[in-house]
């Protein structure tokens, strides 16, 4: 089932503590995904949370899950939009970041370093990445850890304990769509 994907791996974009998450799911269980991600888009975006295929195989996609809020908060910083410019990014458009994004995905061999800031990765840690070429790190979590790891500690544990929850909700009963429109059920547990 697709809402357990999404709980799985987007938990913390869907409980709005971070701005985007990538996941994989294979073609062979969603043979129509342009139609389960119009059906979800149709459900989350009045809520700011967007649905959007970033690359597809015969075999699988990667499905990108985005607050459109957070991620023009994020773009808005002025290294971010500095560093964007660099690849050829248009950071004040967002539509045009996706495509962009999506062509670096489908003509790149490996994961271009840049998604990393459609994430919500801190911009010290994606450049820390590109410029120590993934070596030495200081903390490795959900990324690798190059600056501030008090902070990326601290972020890493409520991303685990929003999935925990998620999970835990969704797996007594509670329908996927309270996990997202209403914000006190966060303070449940």
């Amino acid at each position: 089932m697709f809402e357990k994907l999404l709980i799985k791996y987007a938990s913390p974009t869907l409980g709005g503590i971070k701005s985007g998450n990538l996941f994989k799911i294979y073609l062979d269980d969603y043979t129509d995904l342009e139609n389960l991600i119009s059906y979800y888009n149709t459900l989350l975006n009045p809520f700011d949370v967007y649905l959007y295929s970033l690359y597809k195989s015969k075999t699988y996609a990667l499905i990108y899950i985005y607050r459109l809020e957070f991620l023009i908060k994020d773009f808005s910083d002025l290294e971010i939009i500095s560093f964007l410019k660099s690849y050829n990014y248009n950071p004040f458009n967002i539509d045009d970041c996706l495509k962009k994004l999506k062509s670096a995905f489908e003509t790149n061999i490996k994961t271009p370093h840049e998604v990393g800031l459609f994430l919500g990765y801190p911009i010290k840690d994606v450049k820390g990445f590109i410029n120590n070429k993934g070596k030495n790190y200081k903390l490795c979590g959900c990324w690798k850890v190059y600056d501030n790891v008090d902070k990326c500690t601290k972020l890493f544990k409520s991303y685990k304990d929003c999935k925990s929850r998620f999970e835990f909700l969704y797996s007594i009963g509670y329908p996927f769509e309270s996990l997202i429109y209403e914000k006190k059920i966060h303070r449940l547990l």
